[in-house]
């Protein structure tokens, strides 16, 4: 939700000390995080020691559906075991075949990746606010608040959700942006500058917690 990261240094050091299962759910890391798009396993240099990754084809794959990367042992206990697997409709060819695609342009375009990440850095630049990945979460308080902001950037020329309870807790609303390679540094002027009319970079409640989740 708020463009965090797990601590895996943290995660990896304790499932080597005590032994247990360590799986992650990477919705936004897929073709993002890591020189190869291997998710945030690959960013933190930890993929050894992730037992089972999953993700989604619904965001950067542009797809739909998810997908569970694991060892053949898990994938086997998976097949056999696993209800929500068992009694899921199986994915379209036409879908696994984008999907397969998604991963080939996904390794063959690194700029990409590289384009989203320099973006991350313009929008740190231009707002001051000490990002770390291209989810961006600017808290604005109670609902009205956030709906009012929203609104407004919609009329700027920007999608911007506010985000509300249940999602989050009362009054600390927000605004989420995410950032893609499709966005230019022209954009992220506009964009940031009709921000700045809906919220003080300074003052806002930007959810920061110097890249990582707290254990």
């Amino acid at each position: 939700m708020d463009g965090d990261f797990a601590p895996m240094t943290e995660l990896v050091k304790l499932r080597k000390k005590h032994g247990f299962l360590l799986v992650i759910d990477d919705a936004h890391g897929t073709f993002v995080c890591g020189k190869n798009g291997g998710v945030v396993a690959e960013e933190f240099n930890c993929e050894t020691d992730v037992d089972i990754c999953i993700g989604t084809l619904s965001k950067a794959a542009g797809c739909h559906g998810g997908f569970i990367a694991c060892s053949k042992r898990w994938k086997q206990l998976i097949q056999s075991r696993g209800r929500a697997f068992i009694f899921s409709t199986s994915t379209p060819v036409p879908v696994a075949a984008a999907a397969h695609a998604a991963v080939m342009v996904a390794k063959k375009e690194k700029w990409r990746r590289r384009a989203i990440w320099n973006r991350v850095l313009d929008f740190r630049a231009l707002t001051g606010i000490p990002i770390t990945s291209p989810i961006i979460s600017l808290i604005v308080g109670s609902e009205e608040k956030s709906l009012q902001a929203s609104r407004y950037l919609l009329r700027s020329g920007f999608h911007v959700s506010a985000i509300r309870p249940p999602t989050v807790p009362p009054n600390l609303c927000r605004l989420r942006v995410t950032l893609s390679a499709a966005h230019t540094m022209e954009d992220l002027k506009k964009l940031t500058t009709a921000l700045s009319q809906c919220i003080n970079f300074q003052d806002s409640g930007f959810y920061y917690t110097n890249g990582n989740s707290k254990l």
